[in-house]
């Protein structure tokens, strides 16, 4: 199995790391991404088959070891001191002794883990501590890393935590080391778990995260898969956007899209909809077009699936023309609302 993961490219290893840690955390990784580097990942997401969960593990122990790597200090430290004393001294408890009395380890030298993780997503693998767990993690970490995972712990717990650290004992090395590696765990078998069923929905990790993205982001991703395969690109645009997301069009753009839809397909497409939906797409017609509509649909008796799949692909095909012409914006989840 590690010779599995050590033989995938850094690309596939990134795809299967964003996947396994959740939409709302991939979106943000992705837009901090060079768009070099978002076209290779995400060219892999939307290519991954089904994976074996050991593999996910072992991609993520591959990437909290290189992360350690990379952030110690080859020079010196607590880890070199501790391991002088024991060759010095012959004894790994008289050590031990040693660097707890001259204050253990210098701040920032633990849960180096947890410090490689996003801070957001850092503080929620550290919620679902005790509190006097978390202030004990905190205390360890540089002021300024602290600071951040404090802000994106859950506001009920933030003043506790808080207190916690103002009022906490120096705890011994053996304690610390318990913690860290208990989180180490619960990092790589967080990330299993919310590991997505690739195998059930191929597209669905992908599709998520572009559901968080920019329009910028989104263009990008699908500008390149388009260039691979444009089939491909064709269903993912499709999936972005379904008939019921007609509601969270603005009124000129909806009726800018029901203007050049053609109204019996209008009327097989919404079959089966919901009530909003065809509240929403009545309101922004006129009406004699209004009348129409309920014409059509009342004519409409029992409709093959495919039929009314097909008049959909249709009327999401119309949006997406029009957005990509610029002539209409789609709402995205991570849009910022101004009053």
């Amino acid at each position: 199995m590690a010779d599995t993961a050590y033989r995938m490219s850094g690309a596939r290893k990134a795809a299967l790391l964003l996947v396994s840690l959740g939409q709302d955390r991939a979106a943000r990784i992705v837009q901090a991404l060079h768009n070099d580097e978002v076209e290779q990942v995400m060219a892999e997401i939307a290519n991954l088959g089904p994976v074996d969960e050991p593999l996910v593990n072992q991609v993520m122990k591959d990437f909290i070891a290189q992360a350690q790597r990379r952030s110690r200090a080859p020079q010196g430290g607590a880890e070199v001191a501790r391991d002088l004393l024991s060759q010095a001294l012959g004894s790994t408890a008289k050590a031990e002794a040693i660097m707890a009395r001259i204050g253990g380890a210098p701040v920032g030298t633990h849960f180096r883990a947890l410090t490689a993780l996003d801070s957001a997503v850092a503080a929620s693998v550290l919620a679902h501590e005790h509190p006097q767990t978390i202030a004990l993690v905190l205390s360890k970490l540089p002021p300024d890393r602290a600071l951040a995972m404090l802000r994106e712990l859950p506001e009920e717990i933030r003043g506790d935590v808080s207190y916690r650290i103002a009022t906490l004992k120096a705890p011994s090395p053996e304690a610390v080391r318990a913690v860290e590696a208990g989180l180490e765990r619960r990092i790589v078998s967080a990330a299993a778990g919310q590991r997505l069923r690739i195998d059930s929905d191929p597209l669905k990790p992908l599709l998520e995260i572009l559901t968080r993205a920019d329009a910028d982001t989104e263009r990008t991703i699908l500008g390149r898969i388009d260039e691979v395969d444009p089939q491909l690109a064709g269903e993912i645009r499709q999936r972005l956007f379904t008939i019921e997301d007609l509601v969270k069009l603005e009124d000129k753009a909806l009726q800018l899209v029901l203007r050049q839809v053609d109204m019996k397909e209008l009327a097989l497409g919404l079959k089966g909809t919901s009530d909003r939906v065809k509240e929403r797409v009545s309101e922004n017609l006129s009406e004699r077009a209004q009348e129409n509509l309920k014409e059509e649909m009342e004519l409409l008796g029992p409709q093959r699936l495919q039929d009314v799949e097909k008049a959909r692909k249709e009327i999401v095909r119309v949006v997406r023309q029009l957005e990509q012409e610029g002539s209409i914006v789609l709402s995205r989840s991570t849009d910022d609302l101004i009053e």
